[in-house]
């Protein structure tokens, strides 16, 4: 493929992370307790966010080491409002998706991840808490999935856990009102991860 002068394989990558008052998940996936979940909402690109996916990632121990499993799907950002309230339609988001056509089995996979994620999100009481921005530049051969490399870059840790949050006003902090000092953080390094694919497993 042609160079383009100024492209880039970089994206920005916004991720809100939820946990209740007593940070249970965080303290789960510290400890590395079986079954620990971080949940979170992601989107790309700057700007506000238009297609979020909530994402869980669990972690299992396994005889090659600590293991985590990432399962999510994607909703508008006008349902994240709805999901931490309880209120996601979930019979609703059924209809829609069998009238494009997808398949039984694919629906009823999503349906039990979106309840799991729902009902935790209500029996844990985990409201947005934190958010984290870095570019992302990822490197893969075309077509080949056998090892895939991403670096990340620009860390920063902000707190999402404010008066609107935590009212479900809104599940991220107002992007036009500036962040006080204390409630933000930029890692000084870059993050390399290499992931391969063996035997159509994620190691």
């Amino acid at each position: 493929e042609e160079f383009k002068e100024g492209a880039t394989d970089s994206q920005l990558v916004n991720s809100v992370y939820c946990d209740n008052y007593w940070m249970e998940l965080y303290h789960g996936r510290l400890e590395k307790t079986a079954g620990a979940i971080a949940l979170r909402f992601r989107w790309y690109g700057t700007g506000q966010p238009k297609k979020v996916f909530v994402e869980r990632k669990t972690h299992r121990e396994s005889w090659c080491g600590d293991l985590s499993v990432k399962e999510r799907f994607v909703v508008d950002e006008s349902e994240v409002l709805g999901m931490l309230d309880g209120k996601y339609n979930i019979k609703e988001q059924k209809a829609k998706m069998k009238a494009r056509g997808v398949s039984a089995a694919q629906i009823a996979d999503w349906e039990q991840l979106a309840r799991e994620i729902t009902s935790a999100i209500s029996n844990k009481q985990l409201r947005p808490v934190m958010r984290t921005q870095y570019m992302r530049t990822a490197f893969q051969i075309p077509y080949d999935a056998t090892v895939r490399v991403s670096l990340d870059s620009n860390l920063t840790m902000i707190v999402d856990r404010t008066k609107s949050t935590a009212d479900g006003d809104a599940w991220y902090r107002d992007p036009t009102t500036p962040v006080p000092l204390n409630e933000i953080t930029r890692f000084p390094h870059a993050v390399l991860e290499v992931k391969l694919q063996l035997e159509s497993e994620d190691q």
